[in-house]
């Protein structure tokens, strides 16, 4: 494992054990062990060490996300890595009749070869993110519709800052559409530097899910998820689009007013990516990747 790291590894424990030194409470905390298994000889282990939020006052709550990554795919070395995110939330004055939270934010991802720590790579990334929300009734239905601007200076493999450093402008609806589905929608454009020149480039773009919960008996549902992500880059001319429908069957069991399990399994029925890249060798290209994916954890309240 490289200095980076395990300077990282231990900062991270740190910073948790700061947290709890708090006079606050847990608000929850979920580990997780998740299989995907992807149809072209790709599989991935995803260990959420630890997921959750502490209060640490009225207006302030540190939120962590620590997951450990284990890559095999097929005639390529075993890969291993880290995807973390800490953060602190404050809750700030409304803006007219927008309640209002703000948002410090710290990635750090790394990935490197399993049988000698070689091939190593590292990304940080430092946000900055205010956070505007309401409560609106579209079509007689209750859903919460939210503004988020980003702010970021982010670098790959300790080079400079400037390399991943832009703003974002995002706009988020979601809500129950009936007993049964539940709609959320996401449309963002942003500006980032273009590496390696420092010149902006433009990016819009949309991530919506509409998601069916079906109970099927005590502790056990049946659902389904159909995604969307489309993004367009003028700059470069580059489309690019992602669609699944993938059903799962989910059992939770809560064992007692602070304590439950989960457990599901899932496959994508349709998985389809799509690619318009002008000027390139393939101008488009086409695939579908059918992914299973099998999890198994439990929550802290």
């Amino acid at each position: 494992m490289s200095n980076t790291i395990q300077k990282t590894a231990v900062a991270a424990a740190i910073t948790l054990t700061s947290a709890t030194s708090f006079a606050g409470e847990l608000g929850s905390l979920t580990s997780e062990v998740k299989i995907n298994d992807y149809e072209k000889g790709l599989t991935k282990t995803e260990v959420t060490i630890g997921k959750g939020s502490y209060k640490l006052s009225d207006d302030y709550s540190f939120l962590f996300d620590v997951d450990k990554d284990f890559i095999k795919n097929e005639g390529e070395a075993r890969k291993e890595g880290w995807d973390t995110k800490f953060a602190v939330a404050q809750g700030i004055s409304p803006l007219g009749s927008f309640d209002a939270l703000m948002n410090y934010i710290f990635y750090y991802d790394a990935s490197w070869q399993a049988s000698n720590g070689s091939d190593s790579s590292d990304t940080k990334k430092y946000v900055l993110q205010p956070y505007f929300s309401k409560d609106i009734i579209l079509g007689g239905k209750d859903f919460s519709f939210g503004i988020e601007l980003w702010a970021q200076l982010g670098n790959n493999n300790d080079e400079s800052l400037k390399n991943k450093s832009g703003f974002e402008t995002n706009f988020y609806l979601f809500g129950d559409l009936s007993e049964h589905w539940n709609l959320e929608l996401a449309w963002y454009n942003f500006n980032y530097y273009h590496d390696p020149a420092d010149e902006y480039q433009y990016q819009i773009g949309t991530e919506d899910y509409l998601t069916y919960s079906l109970p099927l008996a005590d502790n056990v549902s049946f659902n389904v998820e159909t995604m969307l992500y489309a993004d367009h880059l003028p700059e470069r001319d580059l489309t690019t689009a992602d669609v699944h429908i993938q059903p799962q069957l989910e059992f939770k069991k809560q064992v007692n007013d602070n304590f439950s399990w989960h457990a599901g399994v899932t496959y994508e029925v349709l998985s389809w990516n799509y690619t318009d890249a002008k000027g390139t060798a393939k101008d488009r290209n086409a695939f579908d990747n059918n992914e299973f994916e099998a999890y198994l954890g439990f929550t802290i309240k």
